[in-house]
């Protein structure tokens, strides 16, 4: 992978962290502030089972999925493999 695509990649990796920060940022919101004072299926108050327990671990299962499908393994450093090699 050449310098300019690494760069891209993790721009592109950086762009996805702020979108989904983003975008639980005003789910959480709109889960504690939207429902009424009503009581949830476990007992809770609905907005707090929507914001703290629901939305949390639905974005487990996104930040998860992404994490396999957009993010790459790869080393920032601009050396190649053989000179890698010869360093103690």
């Amino acid at each position: 992978m050449k310098l300019q695509e690494k760069y891209q990649q993790a721009s592109k990796e950086a762009r996805w962290a702020l979108g989904l920060t983003i975008l639980y940022v005003i789910g959480w919101c709109l889960c504690a502030y939207l429902p009424s004072g009503t009581t949830g299926p476990i007992g809770f108050p609905l907005w707090f089972e929507l914001a703290c327990i629901y939305l949390p671990v639905l974005f487990i299962v996104v930040a998860y999925w992404v994490l396999r499908i957009v993010y790459q393994d790869f080393d920032l450093d601009n050396h190649s493999d053989s000179e890698q090699e010869t360093k103690p």
